[in-house]
């Protein structure tokens, strides 16, 4: 049954919270484990004590079936123990929770009577309740709205006695678990985890933070992918803590999906931008190349149209003249200025100057030697990889957005992530 949302005039929040249906739940299926145990400690016992099995084998097998086989008597003692007391605290919960109804309902008449007997505005200055004289008897009060006063008071009254009662029995059966699970069975490490985790709520705070830190990076990411290897990392970091989640009970698995996912498209979206730079880095390379080859040739037509060419001594030093000339063809060349984007080229590269920058140069570049095939290749390609880039970034802060938006607006895909929080992995486990 669903709880009360309003609690006014009692109080601002469900004093009495939780769900005792769901706790029975958990007693069912505990009662079911406890079943199983019985019937697998059974088995260990018969099989300890079975006097057909011949050898040091048999010894070794018998001594480990005793051995197990009271371990899953203290498991079983321990469920059966704890399923108890949680169905009385589920009892205990529910009477409590109807009490409090009550209390709101009766309340909730009694407010009713004391608003429609409220002065009008005309009177309301001098009339009113305030202060410490708020609630108490006038001499000339309505004998319906002081009824409904102290019904109001006796309201209150009951609610503060049930809230005693309900909080005086949880920590009675809190008492009676942990006494429960005070035996000789030892958790292991990782059941102590899975308590750890489940008790640091701050962990879900931090992952939910640093999500929306990585959400806002990844859409920069669109215009600045230098913000993607920091996106990259928090998306790491969130996907540890919600691994760590989902694998101990406390967590939906959905989320780690997401997290691969986006953490897929963060990768990609990064090693698209770093192509871009190494496609114009490579652009620059062969331009220098081919500048040397251009500036080389052209001084050797120059020295054959004005006839100096020739052997010998001299003839070496008009060569190593025309290949100092190219190779400082091919030094300017590769310390050339950037190209500067402009304001329309930023845009269609959604903001990001840099990458447009490059693109441009590769571009420039393969207009300048146009024979090139390379270059003419690595042009296509840095615009590609620029495409590429974008789309990543772009379609990891739609994934993003849309999982907040289901969050925020869908209990269908809220449920969906609910039903995909499985029971904790069991890891070292030491029955």
């Amino acid at each position: 049954m669903a709880r009360p949302a309003d609690w006014a005039p009692l109080a601002e929040t469900d004093p009495v919270p939780g769900d005792p249906d769901g706790i029975r739940r958990e007693v069912t299926h505990m009662k079911r484990i406890a079943e199983k145990l019985r019937t697998q400690a059974a088995a260990m016992q018969a099989i300890a004590e079975c006097d057909g099995l011949k050898g040091e084998y048999a010894d070794k097998l018998g001594d480990n079936a005793r051995g197990l086989g009271r371990r899953l008597d203290l498991a079983e003692d321990r469920y059966r123990k704890v399923k108890g007391h949680l169905g009385g605290w589920a009892d205990d919960m529910e009477d409590a929770q109807k009490r409090a109804g009550h209390a709101l309902d009766d309340a909730k008449d009694a407010q009713r009577i004391i608003d429609q007997h409220k002065p009008d505005s005309a009177s309301k200055g001098s009339d009113k309740d305030t202060g410490k004289d708020a609630g108490k008897d006038k001499p000339d009060e309505d004998p319906a709205v002081k009824r409904a006063r102290e019904d109001l008071e006796a309201a209150r009254t009951k609610l503060q006695s049930t809230v005693t009662f309900y909080g005086e029995r949880a920590d009675h059966y809190a008492g009676k678990i942990r006494s429960s699970i005070d035996d000789d069975m030892e958790d292991s490490w990782w059941n102590d985890f899975k308590a750890w985790v489940g008790d640091a709520d701050w962990l879900g705070t931090l992952a939910e933070v640093l999500s929306n830190i990585t959400t806002l990076l990844t859409f920069a990411a669109i215009f600045f992918p230098a913000l993607g290897v920091l996106a990259g990392i928090l998306t790491a970091i969130v996907f540890g803590i919600h691994l760590i989640m989902a694998l101990t009970g406390n967590g939906s698995w959905f989320d780690v999906v997401t997290d691969i996912a986006a953490f897929k498209m963060a990768k990609n979206g990064v090693k698209a931008a770093k192509a871009v730079k190494a496609l114009q880095k490579e652009g620059r390379g062969i331009s220098k190349g081919l500048a040397e080859q251009q500036a080389k040739r052209v001084a050797r037509m120059n020295r054959a149209a004005g006839g100096r060419g020739g052997s010998g001594r001299l003839g070496r030093l008009r060569r190593t003249a025309d290949n100092q000339q190219g190779r400082a063809a091919g030094v300017k060349t590769r310390d050339e200025a950037m190209p500067v984007a402009t304001r329309k080229e930023t845009y269609r590269a959604l903001g990001d100057k840099r990458m447009a920058e490059q693109v441009k140069d590769v571009e420039r570049m393969s207009g300048r030697y146009p024979d090139s095939q390379r270059l003419s290749e690595v042009a296509s390609e840095a615009a590609r990889q620029k495409g590429v880039s974008q789309a990543y970034w772009g379609t990891s802060t739609v994934l993003d957005l849309g999982g907040r938006a289901g969050d925020a607006w869908s209990p269908t895909y809220v449920n969906a992530k609910g039903d995909m929080t499985a029971p904790a992995v069991g890891f070292g486990s030491q029955w």
